[in-house]
């Protein structure tokens, strides 16, 4: 079973069709921000972020994070979310708790992490709801809690965030805050599957190969391991390069082949 974060969230590029001047600006902020021209845009934003706009801070932290317009900062993007999340940006919120999570930008403090990712959950944002359920999972930033763990994934991925549903299935694997039962598992990893996460899919062509509540196929499992490699699986391509390298699963010995699988894991992973 492998869980993982979700990630910090981009602002979702609404246009609100308002009538107040404020509204109309924004609006030309994010046309701005759309098509690239990223000056014109933070022009915009800031005018507005000065007379307290949310959405505004919220882009502009995300500007400043990502160095579109400007020299990348991250103390800055935290300043700016911070302002946005203070008023309530749900989408604010999370990315700074994600921040704090990950000490960009600011010393880590997974206890504060928890507290943002928790306002953002509570007012339905998914990305930030499968944080809260993992931060349960592992009691970082929360006393460890599966049964709010799985709840917190579930309220996610009732709104189709991928890790979640994957990481209910994982739930279901191994029995933790729920029955085990590898039927219902393998049912949310084929979910996830489907919709194109390569980490369930690396987790399929894990319960193929063992067997785990569906009958055991080497092919099965070499599809699921390929597909989630080609999506940028380490782990799928890891395994795979064990596959070649003592000829499992039926396949041939081909150290060659297994390297290359082995060298494109480390890849991946030097990317973290």
């Amino acid at each position: 079973m492998v869980f993982r974060f979700g990630k910090a969230l981009l602002p979702t590029l609404l246009v609100m069709v308002l009538s107040t001047p404020a509204w109309a600006d924004l609006d030309s902020g994010l046309r701005a921000y759309r098509a690239q021209k990223y000056e014109a845009a933070m022009k915009e934003f800031k005018t507005l972020a000065k007379h307290g706009n949310a959405q505004a801070q919220k882009y502009i932290g995300f500007m400043y994070l990502q160095g579109y317009g400007v020299k990348a900062d991250s103390t800055q993007a935290v300043a700016w979310f911070r302002q946005s999340a203070e008023q309530g940006d749900a989408e604010a919120q999370q990315n700074l708790g994600w921040l704090y999570r990950v000490g960009n930008g600011v010393a880590q403090d997974l206890g504060k992490a928890f507290e943002w990712f928790r306002k953002s959950a509570d007012q339905g944002n998914a990305a930030a709801q499968t944080n809260v359920g993992y931060m349960y999972y592992t009691g970082q930033g929360a006393k460890q809690d599966f049964g709010k763990a799985l709840e917190a994934f579930k309220q996610a991925a009732a709104q189709g965030d991928l890790m979640a549903i994957n990481n209910v299935g994982g739930m279901y694997q191994e029995g933790q805050g729920v029955s085990q039962n590898y039927g219902e598992a393998l049912r949310w990893y084929a979910i996830a599957a489907d919709k194109g996460l390569p980490l369930a899919m690396y987790n399929l062509g894990e319960f193929y190969e063992k067997g785990w509540g569906v009958p055991r196929s080497a092919l099965n499992a070499l599809k699921w391991y390929r597909k989630a490699a080609d999506g940028g699986n380490d782990l799928a391509m890891e395994r795979l390069g064990a596959i070649y390298e003592h000829g499992e699963l039926g396949e041939q010995i081909d150290t060659a082949q297994a390297q290359q699988w082995y060298d494109k894991a480390q890849a991946v992973r030097s990317n973290y």
